[in-house]
Formats: structure tokens, C-alpha cells, sequence
């Protein structure tokens, strides 16, 4: 019987062996498991910055600021300025630039001129000194106002990041 003892715990070892790598590789595979989509996000997050390097910036009341038409316009943002309300209306067709095909628009009943901006793109509108904006036809509250200086309108960098760069 003492004999067989140490066959006995060889085999008990080589099942805790066999127990211990199973338990390993389901823990390995679970984590890659988690991990690989945190990778996708992290780059997906990495690839939608601005690189404010040629822009001038100015800083007020301890917020950088930014110049929108010149960074909206970089992103692909149509800028439309309305001198009778003080309000800035900025489109975008998703970085594929704005929709020519005149035959879709021609067709009867397939779109009339009020969609044409709205099509597959986002649309802001924004005031001079009003903190409230129309993101794709929602309403919102902005943190800080567009102003007005020296006859441009400056946001702070935080705007650009939170509706341009979504």
C-alpha cells in the first residue's frame, strides 16, 4: 500500500497540472476576451483628435479658446453665419463632403431643399453669447458661450472636442 502512495500523488499532481493549465487558459482566453474591444475603442478614441498646432489660440478667463470657422472649416464643416440673430449654423455630411448628386435632388418627392443638410451629416447651431445649441435638431446647454472678438467667433477647445470630434 505505501507502495502505491507515491503513483497515487504523482497522479493527484498530474491532475492539479492538468486542472491548473485549463484554469489558466480559461482565464486567458476570458481576458483576451474583455481586452480586445478596450483596444478597439482606445484606438478608435486615439484617431479622433485635432492637432491644433496652426491654429492661434487665445486664452480668456483661464480657457483656451479657438477660432471656429477656421477649425470647423479644417474638419469638413460647412460655416454659415446669420448676421440678424448673431448665430452660427455649421453642417457636415460625416467627412464626405456635401451631397451633389442633382438627379436624387430633382426626382419628385425625393427631397426638398430644407433636407438637403440634414442628409446623413450633422448639423449645429450655435449664438454669440448663448449658451444653448442644436445638435442634429436636439436642443442642449453648452458649458461656456461662442463669443465674438475681433469680429470672429472663438469657442473653447472643449466644444471641438465634444460635437466635432464624436
Amino acid at each position: 500500500m505505501i507502495a502505491m502512495m507515491p503513483k497515487m500523488n504523482e497522479m493527484v499532481l498530474k491532475m492539479n497540472v492538468n486542472k491548473s493549465w485549463r484554469n489558466f487558459l480559461i482565464v486567458g482566453v476570458v481576458a483576451c476576451t474583455l481586452a480586445l474591444p478596450t483596444f478597439a475603442s482606445a484606438e478608435e478614441m486615439m484617431a479622433k483628435s485635432y492637432d491644433y498646432a496652426g491654429i492661434q489660440t487665445m486664452m480668456k478667463d483661464g480657457m483656451e479658446l479657438v477660432p471656429l470657422r477656421q477649425v470647423a472649416e479644417s474638419l469638413g464643416f460647412k460655416v454659415t453665419w446669420q448676421d440678424d440673430t448673431h448665430s452660427i449654423v455649421l453642417t457636415t455630411m460625416d467627412g464626405k463632403g456635401m451631397m451633389e448628386d442633382k438627379n436624387m435632388m430633382d426626382d419628385k418627392g425625393m427631397m426638398e431643399d430644407k433636407d438637403k443638410s440634414m442628409m446623413m451629416g450633422h448639423t449645429f447651431h450655435i449664438q454669440i453669447d448663448s449658451k444653448k445649441i442644436t445638435a442634429d435638431g436636439k436642443e442642449g446647454m453648452l458649458t461656456y458661450s461662442p463669443m465674438l472678438i475681433d469680429s470672429m467667433t472663438y469657442v473653447p477647445k472643449s466644444f471641438v472636442e465634444m460635437y466635432f470630434l464624436k
